[in-house]
């Protein structure tokens, strides 16, 4: 890929995650609004407990900024903390009630919110869009792991 390419790719992920954020923080769940980060901790809360460790590896963030993203969510009723019974030292995070509540509409916002953004494109473009992510998340995933296993 040559320099220009690259320059192109970079302000247009750049462009697409400002617009991204602005748009996405029109929504707020149930009132109140959540950060992307809170989002994601929610999504992979969703069907199973994690430690506060095992979700800032998840994430890719530091354990203390997940802590303190913690502790705004069972704060605000998203989560929970509970005592692993086969290990005390060990403390579980899991989703509240309302934290599944807010989770199945945060991603009913967002799949009406594709659904808006594709509908301007035909289906073959629509299908170039969903396919251009995937790779690129590809290449990254890959680029990730070669540089991972080099260090």
């Amino acid at each position: 890929m040559k320099r220009e390419e690259a320059l192109k790719l970079r302000m247009d992920i750049l462009k697409f995650v400002r617009m991204f954020g602005f748009m996405d923080s029109l929504n707020k769940p149930l009132g109140r609004p959540l950060s992307v980060s809170q989002v994601m901790a929610l999504e992979e809360l969703e069907s199973t407990k994690l430690t506060a460790w095992e979700l800032a590896n998840k994430l890719m963030l530091e354990r203390s900024s997940v802590s303190r993203l913690v502790d705004k969510l069972i704060k605000e009723g998203f989560v929970c903390r509970e005592v692993n019974e086969k290990n005390r030292r060990e403390i579980h995070l899991s989703l509240t009630d309302k934290g599944e509540v807010t989770v199945h509409q945060i991603r009913e916002q967002s799949i009406e919110f594709y659904q808006n953004v594709l509908m301007n494109l035909s289906e073959l473009e629509q299908k170039k869009v969903v396919d251009g992510f995937e790779l690129l998340i590809k290449s990254i995933s890959e680029l990730t792991c070669k540089t991972n296993r080099e260090n």
